[in-house]
């Protein structure tokens, strides 16, 4: 009798800890009494579902919806693609003297002048780069102007449907057909002896010309961290400062968007020059003006690295600037023209291309507005998809991996120990009230699982979310 009760419970225990039944004992848990929350499982040989719980509810996905957006620009642009950044001479040469402007053409390259992707030159030394670039064709002093051109997309940098608090920190920085330095400043403050008192406004790095701050910032209590924001729409160089930073420290930095990167790289190239004895007689301008262009006179172009390594940091890391910059590429691949509008229709042209389902309602590319809605259904199956694609090796290898201390992704610490534990590749989203995890498992016998979880409006902390989730991963992994 005694081993019939064993067998009992250990086939009861089973079944507790299976996919199913984690899922159907979560959703009963006051996390989600008011939420909406969606599981859909897969496995990707043979397509049987293995979980399918509100499977076709259109959720926010937050930054899972990066997986759109890389799948769609590998299928678009290839995984070799390259953006380009030309300088350009619109003018002679004569005794050393440029009689006319000198252009930077803006190719839309996220990466130009950061530090952040292998293979790309950081500012200070794309500067000298360019300098010695502009040296080597003899060129000692300008008449005219150093321009960034910017017509290769419209002017619109940010979507409509990101919040205002976002647009002027580093990570609602817009997507400019000239990017630089990852659209990003370090702004330093002195905290205050007293908690509750004004924060001093110390200097920016790099240096943004003519940038000006209403400072409202206070000084927290120690060890509470960064919770200033910096209030400032692109092409805006007055910047309203709320929030706190903590005390108890020398000085402590948080991180801007660029209010206008063309300009900027302008005013830094000019500085450069002007350092190595070039006198310049012109300013530093910005122009989306469309002038008569002749190859022969671009004498210098710097190349991005290829966009696997791009998905690499963008998947990995959850750079919103990296993921528009490239869904506008894909956008001005289909449709002729870069927009925030032909990015998220290039998304919608590459699902209706694989017979996926698409319907989805996006406004942004990088998952940073609330208003996008997609079905856990729809993510499974891209990634479903995705496991046939010549690319999928940068797709798959661009996600963060479970338990992995050397991986640079956010999951390190996961299922260390468990069946997850370098197995599962994830990308997670989060914005406020939203938590997504999507990607690929393997159970016990090998097999690739393609998973996605979305949860809205849940009540409590976003820690519970991931420990749910986390352990709906482990019994996926468990299934043999």
């Amino acid at each position: 009798m005694s081993k019939i009760l064993l067998a009992l419970f250990l086939c009861s225990s089973l079944f507790a800890q299976s996919p199913k039944s984690l899922v159907h004992k979560y959703q009963k848990r006051e996390a989600f009494k008011n939420s909406q929350w969606s599981v859909y499982a897969q496995y990707v040989e043979n397509g049987k579902t293995i979980v399918d719980h509100n499977g076709h509810h259109s959720l926010t996905p937050a930054s899972g919806l990066k997986l759109f957006t890389t799948a769609t620009a590998l299928d678009i642009l290839g995984e070799d693609f390259r953006f380009t950044t030309r300088l350009y001479l619109n003018g002679k040469i004569e005794k050393g003297r440029l009689n006319g402007n000198l252009i930077i053409i803006g190719g839309g390259d996220p990466t130009l002048g950061s530090a952040q992707v292998k293979g790309s030159l950081p500012l200070d030394s794309l500067m000298m780069n360019w300098t010695q670039a502009i040296k080597k064709i003899g060129i000692k002093k300008f008449k005219g102007d150093i321009i960034t051109f910017t017509g290769l997309y419209d002017e619109q940098a940010t979507p409509g449907y990101w919040y205002w608090v976002d647009l002027g920190n580093y990570y609602g920085a817009g997507s400019h057909a000239l990017n630089i330095n990852d659209n990003l400043y370090h702004l330093f403050f002195k905290p205050a002896k007293r908690i509750g008192s004004p924060a001093k406004v110390l200097r920016t790095e790099p240096e943004i010309p003519n940038l000006t701050f209403i400072n409202n910032m206070k000084t927290g209590k120690k060890g509470s961290g960064d919770n200033g924001y910096i209030y400032c729409a692109p092409n805006q160089f007055s910047a309203t400062l709320r929030g706190t930073i903590p005390a108890g420290v020398k000085e402590f930095s948080i991180k801007g968007a660029i209010p206008d990167p063309g300009l900027f790289a302008a005013q830094e190239l000019k500085r450069s020059l002007e350092k190595n004895n070039i006198k310049i007689n012109g300013k530093a301008k910005v122009s989306g003006s469309k002038f008569v262009f002749d190859e022969k006179n671009v004498f210098h172009t710097t190349s991005s690295p290829p966009l696997r390594e791009i998905i690499y940091i963008i998947n990995k890391r959850s750079n919103n600037l990296y993921t528009e910059a490239i869904g506008k590429m894909a956008g001005l691949k289909t449709f002729n023209y870069g927009s925030n509008k032909n990015s998220v229709k290039a998304i919608s042209a590459f699902f209706e291309r694989n017979n996926l389902d698409d319907e989805m309602d996006l406004y942004d590319v990088c998952g940073l507005s609330p208003t996008n809605t997609i079905t856990t259904k729809m993510m499974v199956e891209l990634l479903v998809k995705m496991t046939g694609h010549k690319s999928f090796d940068a797709f798959y290898n661009s996600m963060a991996v479970a338990g992995n201390k050397d991986d640079i992704g956010y999951f390190k610490n996961w299922g260390q120990g468990t069946l997850i534990e370098n197995n599962a590749r994830i990308k997670s989203g989060t914005i406020n009230r939203v938590k997504s995890h999507s990607g690929y498992v393997r159970d016990r016998k090998g097999r690739l699982i393609a998973f996605s979880m979305i949860a809205n409006n849940y009540k409590g902390r976003a820690k519970n979310i991931n420990n749910m989730h986390k352990k709906i991963l482990i019994a996926l992994a468990k299934l043999n």
